[in-house]
């Protein structure tokens, strides 16, 4: 909501649909291919990947940026399984200001109860 949110105070146009389509040629953003790795190696956790990606940023952006760059991803990760453990909702407000931009996202996908949908259904039957 905030990337369109700037777009439009800037007469930018973002490709939102590039956050999560596979095939999206991206999504418009400064630097948007090595953001993207920080935020796919903050996720996966993986000291190695992390590391390889720290080291490729600061090189293309600087040491400065990858804090504040892994410091965002790191936030937006915890804060968002903060909220989907205690099954905070969206409010009202946010809700009804972001359908579009949660259809065009597909961002609905990742809620947790969506993810409960999908392993209920893929699950074996001996599985409790």
């Amino acid at each position: 909501m905030l990337l369109r949110r700037s777009g439009e105070k800037s007469n930018q146009s973002f490709h939102l649909e590039g956050i999560t389509a596979i095939d999206a040629q991206g999504v418009g953003i400064k630097n948007e291919q090595i953001l993207l790795e920080i935020a796919d190696a903050v996720y996966a956790g993986d000291p190695v990947e992390l590391k390889a990606v720290r080291l490729k940023g600061t090189q293309l952006l600087s040491a400065e940026a990858m804090v504040d760059a892994i410091g965002v991803a790191a936030g937006f990760n915890g804060i968002t399984k903060i909220a989907n453990a205690t099954g905070i909702p969206l409010d009202e407000s946010t809700e009804s200001q972001t359908v579009d931009m949660r259809r065009t996202t597909q961002i609905d996908d990742y809620a947790e109860a969506r993810k409960s949908q999908l392993w209920d259904q893929h699950k074996k039957p001996d599985q409790p």
